[in-house]
């Protein structure tokens, strides 16, 4: 069974500059298992990695399908385990999309379709949808909004297919050793705000702009913000107050966005947990080396 390292954790907690380091000490190549970064032109507000940050690490699964495109967790699946299976270099999955991860290193069975199977479900609300998501796997109810109803019922395929009641896949696809970063909660919410606030210094709302130039309909786009700044620009009303109540909400959710993250890992994944605020980058970096190796050198 081939070997792949995961590194993963909640928005904001730092996973990319270490996943870099671990790539170019392993001579490994990564595959990115973030939602968001892979759709092209949203790069401020993803927190996209830029061509300076990769340090010459190949990148797979980024920037490359367009804004509003759907890209499924099935799609995902297929096109990771392709990428993985065709590398002589260790792969490392790097991203927060936690059911991404899981769908890519565990026998889950992605081949049914809801319409097909469950025609009933046209006919609940979107209330009613994600009760009964509620009901048949909590915890991947925590992982989307009720009025998200094609990811509810994405999840709601995941498990039926899987006929599992708030349990974990039981079948590994991959040998896989899966790192979670993490940080104590104040620490990782004032990170989550400072980012927000050089997102805005950067020029995210200009970046909004621009995408609606272009023709791309933000509200179409699901990740945290877009939405609430094409509202923003829309409304006209581009005073101080409004500003930060704006960004204030991009705040709140994004918070929320990684408490949700973090419920997952602990209960959907099989992790080894590294708190980022008990040690200096340094002492991280190689304590992380340090799992990866025992993992590495593990007898099949």
């Amino acid at each position: 069974m081939k070997k792949v390292v995961v590194v993963t954790g909640p928005t904001g907690v730092g996973k990319t500059k270490i996943s870099i380091e671990l790539a170019q000490y392993f001579h490994g190549e990564i595959i990115n298992a973030d939602a968001s970064q892979m759709h092209k032109d949203l790069n401020i507000g993803t927190a996209k990695i830029t061509k300076e940050e990769m340090k010459g690490i190949v990148h797979y699964l980024i920037d490359w399908i367009q804004p509003t495109e759907t890209y499924t967790i099935k799609n995902f699946q297929d096109d990771g385990r392709k990428i993985i299976d065709s590398l002589d270099k260790l792969p490392f999955i790097v991203g927060g999309s936690g059911l991404y991860i899981q769908s890519l290193i565990s026998n889950y069975d992605l081949s049914t379709k809801s319409r097909e199977e469950h025609p009933e479900w046209d006919s609940l609300t979107n209330e009613e949808l994600y009760r009964k998501l509620n009901i048949l796997h909590p915890s991947m109810a925590l992982k989307t909004h009720p009025n998200n109803r094609r990811r509810v019922t994405r999840y709601l395929e995941l498990a039926s297919s899987n006929n599992s009641r708030n349990s974990k896949p039981s079948s590994p696809y991959y040998d896989a050793f899966i790192l979670c970063l993490i940080r104590n909660r104040e620490e990782l919410y004032q990170r989550i705000n400072d980012r927000c606030d050089e997102m805005f210094q950067n020029g995210w709302i200009n970046e909004c702009m621009c995408l609606m130039k272009n023709g791309i309909d933000l509200k179409k786009i699901k990740e945290i913000g877009y939405q609430e700044i094409a509202q923003y620009i829309e409304e006209g009303i581009m005073n101080d107050e409004q500003l930060n109540l704006l960004k204030n909400r991009i705040k709140q959710k994004t918070r929320n966005y990684a408490k949700r993250q973090m419920t997952w890992f602990h209960h959907q994944m099989n992790c080894q947990f590294l708190n980022l605020s008990t040690m200096n980058f340094d002492e991280s970096l190689e304590k992380s080396k340090e799992f990866i190796t025992c993992f590495l050198n593990q007898r099949i």
